[in-house]
């Protein structure tokens, strides 16, 4: 990078970080451009050439922190020496720790951006690409054997980014009016049946108990006389 690009590149960040701390003390409504550029002592003009408008600046946030889970994600591919649902729980861990140090923030960026509801454009792209990575995970998952066969390893990243994004959205919402526990705790509760329901394990002993009711309904009607 030449030092005309690191100095757009500073300026940019610098302007990251002033918005993030006036949404953080005054919250995103109450926060204009006209703020952000006064304190940063630069030109409206020159905030207009990194971000269009304000909306611009929080979509950059939360392509961020998508960003952030496709790295984590990335590194866990790249480690053999661990199962898939260890590696599974350390990106889960490493999301959930990030929202724990700033959750009013990152829920204003959730909110605010629709990436939890309606992610659209460059959004809906870098979540595309978060469920390909876990889908990569599950598909190492189940040719390690650690994983069930029996369902498509993207419906098994569908289902488990479906689940944590309930989790967040009702712990940074306030939902149970109460964050006595950690949103890492919540998510590493939800985790564990999870990925015990995706236990090839699992998979013999539903059809095992799917065998049983069979045998039952099979002994109710003959009781009946059907």
């Amino acid at each position: 990078m030449g030092l005309r690009e690191e100095k757009k590149a500073e300026q940019r960040r610098a302007i990251l970080n002033t918005a993030a701390a006036l949404f953080r003390k005054r919250g995103y409504e109450e926060t204009r451009v006209r703020d952000i550029v006064e304190r940063l002592r630069i030109s409206e003009v020159t905030f207009f050439n990194y971000f269009p408008t304000k909306d611009a600046v929080i979509m950059a946030f939360a392509v961020e922190m998508i960003e952030y889970s496709i790295a984590s994600v990335k590194r866990e591919l790249e480690r053999h020496d661990r199962s898939i649902p260890d590696r599974v729980r350390s990106v889960i861990r490493q999301w959930a720790t990030s929202w724990d140090e700033d959750p009013r923030f990152h829920g204003l960026v959730a909110k605010q951006s629709r990436l939890m509801t309606d992610a659209t454009g460059v959004l809906r792209d870098k979540s595309l690409q978060l469920y390909q990575q876990y889908e990569r995970l599950f598909v190492e998952g189940q040719r390690r054997g650690e994983i069930r066969t029996d369902k498509k390893a993207l419906h098994l990243a569908e289902m488990m980014e479906g689940m944590l994004i309930l989790i967040a959205g009702n712990w940074v919402g306030g939902w149970w009016k109460s964050r006595s526990d950690s949103l890492e705790d919540r998510f590493m509760n939800a985790m564990d049946v999870f990925l015990d329901g995706c236990s090839p394990a699992k998979r013999t002993s539903t059809r095992a108990l799917r065998a049983r009711r069979g045998v039952k309904a099979t002994a109710a009607k003959r009781h009946r006389g059907v």
